[in-house]
């Protein structure tokens, strides 16, 4: 009888092991239909459909706000209720959005498709990188979380840049047809998070014993203090709040920038799919990089790379443009994988998720002020006038993230 009992238990864990290895696929999979394929295209769409650039600066900051707002309450969620059901509410309304998109021909409907995608967004902020990272605890794998969270935005960013060549194109045909693409994938990519298994935490079973808001009360403030209590990691979350939110308000305005550099429309999927790809090669490529250089450098490195973009696009023409536009991927490909892996070594993985989120709240209410900021300015001075100024506000809040992160990395 006990050597049946051991052989049903050896037979569960062995295909728990085997579920665990085949979330590694299944992410890689999902990140690829995750992707917003109209992104080539969104800003030409909404302009052809008569908005001006602030109503396009206003849905920028409707999503970047809602995901906001949602941010914490999602990380939470995702905690307590699972990541694999995070990820299926993220697919739902980054559907929801499409279909909006698709449908939509004022900015009433764009306003409205802005509130789901913002809600879409703070779903899957953070949760992706957290089920990547229990599922490599649960095989014993911790240490190779660069180089599968590399491959993962390799992969994604590969596919998604073949893909993109085709956006520009099927856009001068039909206006429609990228959104249409855009239904599929969110369709398919809510099919892919039901196949995905989650990491049983023990922690996470005894908090639900809890009211729903007690749980949510106590899940914040213990993240809250875990990340008061270490003083690098808020250097590292600093750092990565100010490089995420200029790269991410910087690429809402890459459609004109590429119209200013003189690229017809039917090229810019070119572009984009070189965007992908030099983005998910840098990120393929950050664990090797780290066995030559210390993290301190990269990240410097990082954010001078970021420097050289805003340059190109507050004084470029032609090819420097797009060349800029190159090199500010380059920069958030490697960034982002070093910056996940040094939060999420940081933290307890009870309190991961909604750490995670706590720290893109901060990314999404600068991205908010800017892209709003920048919207207005943009209309005053055009795209490139205003990109001075974020080259200004970009050497003043760069040189003190950095600083700050030196003087704790010097700690520690």
């Amino acid at each position: 009888m006990k050597t049946t009992d051991m052989k049903t238990t050896d037979m569960k864990k062995t295909n728990m092991k085997q579920a665990y290895e085949r979330n590694i696929p299944l992410m890689n999979v999902y990140s690829v239909l995750i992707k917003r394929v109209s992104m080539p295209i969104i800003i030409l769409y909404f302009l052809l459909n008569n908005l001006n650039y602030t109503q396009i600066g206003i849905l920028a900051s409707v999503v970047a706000i809602f995901s906001l707002l949602l941010e914490i309450p999602g990380g939470i969620f995702a905690d307590l209720n699972g990541r694999k059901n995070s990820l299926l509410i993220s697919s739902f309304f980054g559907l929801l959005t499409m279909l909006l998109y698709f449908f939509g021909n004022s900015f009433y409907f764009f306003l409205i498709a802005s509130v789901a995608y913002g809600i879409s967004g703070a779903f899957i902020s953070g949760t992706r990188e957290s089920l990547l990272y229990d599922t490599l605890k649960k095989l014993k794998k911790t240490a190779q979380f660069k180089k599968y969270n590399g491959r993962n935005l390799f992969y994604s960013h590969f596919f998604n840049a073949l893909i993109l060549l085709a956006i520009p194109v099927l856009y001068v045909y039909d206006q429609k047809l990228p959104f249409l693409i855009g239904i599929l994938f969110f369709a398919a990519s809510f099919i892919v998070a039901l196949f995905l298994v989650e990491p049983q935490n023990v922690k996470v079973k005894q908090i639900k014993v809890e009211t729903l808001m007690q749980s949510y009360r106590r899940k914040f403030f213990d993240s809250l203090k875990e990340i008061l209590s270490k003083k690098l990691l808020i250097a590292i979350l600093f750092f990565g709040t100010i490089t995420a939110a200029f790269m991410y308000s910087s690429s809402e305005f890459f459609p004109p920038l590429l119209q200013i550099s003189g690229l017809q429309v039917i090229y810019f999927g070119v572009v984009y799919a070189l965007m992908r790809a030099i983005m998910g090669f840098a990120g393929m490529v950050t664990h090797r990089l780290e066995r030559y250089f210390r993290i301190e450098t990269l990240l410097v490195l990082g954010a001078a790379f970021i420097l050289v973009s805003l340059i190109g696009f507050s004084y470029g023409v032609g090819i420097i443009i797009i060349l800029s536009i190159l090199v500010l991927n380059l920069s958030q490909g490697f960034t982002r994988i070093l910056l996940d892996d040094e939060v999420n070594k940081r933290v307890t993985s009870s309190n991961r998720t909604t750490i995670m989120s706590i720290s893109n709240l901060a990314d999404s209410l600068l991205n908010a002020c800017l892209v709003f900021v920048f919207g207005i300015l943009a209309d005053k001075n055009g795209v490139q006038g205003m990109f001075v100024y974020g080259l200004v506000f970009f050497l003043v809040l760069a040189f003190a993230s950095l600083f700050y992160l030196r003087m704790n990395l010097s700690k520690s």
